[in-house]
């Protein structure tokens, strides 16, 4: 390809195909469990952190009203504390490794981490919070952009996409989720969303993506990712349409704006934009946590606090303003779904509060011209996806063949 989708450490990194080659399995274990040590030790490193700041604020004004008599049980006092806390982290990281190198010497009984349901799930929270700094550690539990199904990655190559989808349609849907979850976020609804839209729509497509890296990554990652999707995919000319959750709304977008930076030609085969509860003008939730921690640091004793919050995720910062670019965009139909936890949609109480995460006017995101916009009233966050409304909702816009 004249863009090098077919060079294979490109799409190792950007997490195209596993990291080593299907018959070393048992190597793809090795890596995550080997890694298990060094996860530990930064989310021992991270909590650790504000406890022993808060500690030595807090002992340190003890010493100051002591005085000059006190300096030395301070001396003493300060190299304990310090040791304490040192051991820890080094214990935290001796820990994990022990752990992992005997989850490792069960091989080849053990499983990669990010293939079960509850390693995966862990894997994600944790690349939540941390996962730009898992990222840029080069820790194997970072989670690479890739598709997947039934937890397995599926390389994009032709040989992989034709294994994976034998009777493939020519409406690609990919669907992204949200901060902190996996792809499995969409198989909870009843009668499944996945279903319905195999049923009457087209090839459902799963993306696991680190919800910690800064969206802008993210996307760019993603259009790449399509790029390949359309070039190597078992159907000629596809139609590509998207579906995001929360933060996955925005990485989708951010993709779109990618790739129409880019040239893309997968951009040229795209249909459909959805979102659902997406932050597009950014969540009030995010933007207090960034006064919080402004609010905490002026105090020495809660400073500590301040810091630690000041430690999460690129990802995470994002939510604050969320990615309101209206360019790149053009073509595509953009059909964008919020919620509000008052019965009525347009009650003062549910226009301010929204669904508890985001507000409608976010959600809405009316200043980048949707197509269409629903707003459900009596919904939360976090109980979109299993809302048989809001899944009905989604086939339908993506039903309609109608102009783009």
């Amino acid at each position: 390809s004249s863009r090098g989708l077919g060079d294979v450490d490109k799409r190792q990194e950007l997490g195209y195909a596993p990291r080593t080659p299907p018959q070393r399995h048992s190597m793809v274990i090795d890596d995550e469990l080997r890694d298990l040590g060094g996860a530990t030790s930064l989310v021992v490193e991270r909590l650790v952190g504000p406890v022993e700041g808060m500690h030595r604020a807090i002992s340190g004004n003890a010493f100051r009203y002591v005085g000059p008599a006190g300096r030395p049980v301070q001396v003493v006092h300060d190299g304990m504390v310090g040791g304490v806390y040192k051991a820890i982290r080094g214990g935290a990281g001796l820990l994990g490794a022990a752990a992992g190198a005997l989850a490792a010497s069960r091989l080849p009984e053990a499983s990669p981490v990010s293939g079960s349901r509850r390693g995966a799930g862990v894997q994600a929270a944790l690349n939540g919070v941390w996962g730009d700094e898992l990222d840029a550690r080069g820790n194997e539990l970072a989670v690479a952009l890739s598709i997947r199904r039934s937890g397995r990655m599926i390389p994009v190559d032709r040989a992989g996409l034709a294994d994976a989808y034998r009777e493939p349609s020519d409406h690609i849907v990919v669907l992204l989720h949200g901060l902190g979850q996996t792809e499995r976020c969409w198989t909870g609804s009843e009668p499944g969303l996945l279903d319905q839209l195999a049923a009457s729509v087209g090839t459902p497509v799963l993306v696991r993506h680190t919800s910690g890296l800064p969206v802008e990554r993210s996307g760019a990652e993603l259009a790449e990712l399509h790029e390949a999707l359309v070039e190597n995919g078992p159907v000629d000319e596809p139609r590509l349409s998207l579906v995001g959750y929360s933060m996955g709304g925005l990485v989708a977008r951010s993709a779109c704006v990618a790739a129409s930076a880019a040239g893309h030609e997968w951009m040229s085969h795209a249909g459909d934009l959805v979102t659902v509860g997406a932050p597009h003008h950014g969540s009030p939730i995010a933007r207090a946590a960034r006064l919080g921690s402004r609010a905490l640091g002026i105090a020495a004793t809660t400073r500590p606090l301040s810091r630690f919050i000041d430690t999460a995720s690129a990802g995470i910062k994002d939510l604050e303003d969320g990615v309101a670019d209206p360019e790149g965009t053009a073509g595509i139909r953009q059909h964008f779904m919020a919620a509000v936890v008052t019965a009525e949609e347009r009650h003062p109480v549910g226009v301010v509060a929204g669904d508890l995460i985001v507000r409608v006017a976010s959600a809405a995101g009316r200043m980048l011209g949707p197509s269409n916009v629903r707003v459900l009233g009596g919904r939360r966050h976090f109980s979109l996806l299993s809302d048989p409304e809001v899944a009905d909702q989604i086939v339908a816009w993506l039903e309609d063949p109608g102009p783009r």
